[in-house]
């Protein structure tokens, strides 16, 4: 086992939640050390973007949520200022302000944990009519709806980084500020980040589809790279950025085959006279060891394994599994979402603060919700290079014709006999009557258990009150094993697009979601007599009917 594995293990050991005692956090919230949730780089020049009131939101029909789900069939927009602007704005920028007791405080598109937002966004553009001269990168202010200019580089360089690309590509990168979430949550909080960058990621591919777009991973970058490419190479200190990944953006239609730029193309931009000083998000620091030796060990170092493709083919082969070699599904698209719009289910996401305990899910559009998870369903699991990983335990508490029990939808089908041979001995297995053919959904457990639901996501009563509250429930060892340290970030990514994924199912019909980060991580294990490190429980989400916030006022995202 190498240095790295170890740390990495280590540290998912370290920051689980128990029963008898919390992972380390801060004793309390020092209030005068929050961190400024907006980076700004000082000096540098602003390119303010289009602003879209919510009335103009609300009186865009098209196009529908459920086309997102197929943006080849879309023209695709022209890159341009309107379309970046909207990208963004549909993406990471701020959705609404809220006001309550005299405080006042910015929701985003994307969510995050705590609304600590540790995701920063970064857009790599060639030139662009109308909008850019020169090749650019950029960071994106969700304040002001904005980018500021970082640096401009030689459009030769921008032809090689391009070089392989659908004409029309152009990149945006995705690094976190781990500061801003260990402030609240200390140790755990480089989980949390990871499910953050997670929804970013969806978020950006949800964005993207409504303009005929689709997004790629590069999943064969290595971390320094990105970190050059983004110009974050050189920060220190407790508020540095760490990079995460680096996403191609193309038109639906045109096909992505590359898993990274060419590496040619980065010395450049180590030489680059990068603008701007970045604004301090605290006056002081607590420094978390834990999570620095985390990060250290989840670096990952630049690789092939989509760039040559025999040797892709045979990893494939050995195991990694192809998003495209999993079986076909019956799934059809649903009429009911053809006529909500995309931007208003995107802008209009919330995460429910409270949930209705006396309201019931249809059961349509619960298997509706699960057959969507599926990655043959769906487009946004593109960005899943390296393949889905992520298992659903469900506590149904309250979707008619469904018993309330605990259950387990399985997005890999060929998981069952590993599954069964994982956990307990006892569990029913049996396939409720009315559920769809070709979904691996099973009844383990007829029970009310929704209490026991809130006690394993750290007494949140939100997860006894939805209508069901999902464990996501991770392949662990073996991936690891495989692929190494680096591949642990990844594993909490899966999660927070899947989390994005509900989120936008349950606006989309009328429901509400909330991402739930705080749970006991070895008593589920326990309940279900899940034994060493074969699975482990990653993120919990909670869908149902909100209950309307009192005394809290909503208002508009951007004043005039």
């Amino acid at each position: 086992m190498t240095v790295e594995l170890e740390t990495i293990l280590a540290y998912h050991q370290e920051s689980k939640h128990n029963f008898k005692a919390y992972a380390p956090g801060p004793h309390h919230l020092d209030l005068p050390l929050k961190p400024d949730p907006f980076l700004n780089y000082h000096g540098t020049r602003l390119l303010n973007l289009e602003i879209w009131s919510d009335e103009q939101i609300k009186a865009e029909l098209f196009p529908a949520y459920e086309q997102a789900f197929s943006p080849e069939k879309l023209k695709p927009f022209e890159l341009n200022a309107e379309s970046i602007s909207r990208l963004f704005f549909d993406s990471f920028a701020i959705s609404a302000w809220k006001m309550a007791g005299g405080t006042k405080w910015p929701l985003r598109v994307n969510p995050s944990s705590g609304n600590l937002h540790p995701a920063e966004v970064y857009l790599l553009s060639g030139p662009v009519k109308g909008f850019l001269k020169n090749p650019s990168v950029f960071h994106y202010a969700p304040l002001l709806h904005a980018l500021e200019l970082r640096a401009e580089f030689p459009r030769k360089t921008w032809e090689l980084l391009s070089s392989g690309f659908p004409e029309g590509t152009f990149f945006v990168g995705l690094s976190s500020i781990f500061w801003r979430v260990s402030w609240k949550y200390g140790l755990r909080a480089f989980r949390y980040a990871q499910h953050d960058l997670g929804h970013a990621i969806a978020a950006l591919t949800f964005a993207a589809a409504g303009l005929g777009w689709k997004t790629s991973l590069l999943a064969d970058m290595g971390s320094e790279e990105i970190a050059v490419l983004l110009g974050i190479s050189e920060e220190k200190g407790p508020e540095k950025q760490e990079p995460a990944c680096l996403l191609a953006v193309y038109p639906a239609g045109e096909t992505c085959n590359r898993g990274r730029i060419p590496s040619s193309a980065i010395p450049t931009f180590r030489n680059l006279s990068w603008e701007g000083v970045p604004n301090s998000l605290s006056p002081e620091h607590v420094e978390w060891v834990g999570i620095e030796k985390a990060a250290s060990a989840a670096q990952k170092k630049g690789t092939d394994y989509f760039e040559n493709k025999e040797e892709a083919e045979e990893k494939m082969k050995s195991g990694m599994q192809a998003i495209s070699s999993l079986k076909s599904s019956s799934f059809k698209n649903r009429p009911e979402l053809e006529t909500v719009p995309l931007r208003s289910v995107i802008r209009g996401r919330r995460s429910a603060i409270e949930m209705d305990n006396s309201a019931y899910m249809e059961k349509e559009i619960f298997y509706a919700m699960l057959q969507r998870t599926l990655p043959e369903n769906n487009p946004i699991f593109n960005t899943l290079a390296f393949g889905s990983f992520t298992h659903l335990l469900l506590f149904v508490n309250r979707v008619k014709d469904l018993l309330p029990g605990l259950y387990i939808f399985l997005r890999k089908p060929e998981e069952k006999e590993r599954f069964k041979a994982a956990i307990r001995p006892d569990f029913l297995w049996e396939k409720p009557k009315n559920c769809p053919s070709d979904l691996e959904f099973y009844l383990l457990m007829e029970e009310t258990l929704h209490s026991f639901a809130a006690q394993l996501s750290c007494a949140q009563r939100k997860a006894a009150d939805a209508c069901f509250t999902a464990c996501m429930l991770s392949e662990f060892k073996e991936p690891l094993n495989r692929f190494g340290a680096w591949i642990y970030p990844y594993l909490f990514w899966e999660c927070g697009i899947l989390g994005q994924l509900l989120y936008l199912e349950a606006e989309a019909n009328g429901l509400r979601g909330c991402g739930i980060g705080c749970f006991f991580d070895d008593p589920l294990h326990d309940a279900i007599g899940l034994k060493g490190l074969e699975f482990q429980d990653l993120y919990h989400f909670a869908v149902g009917y909100p209950l309307p916030e009192i005394g809290v006022i909503t208002l508009p995202a951007y004043e005039d």
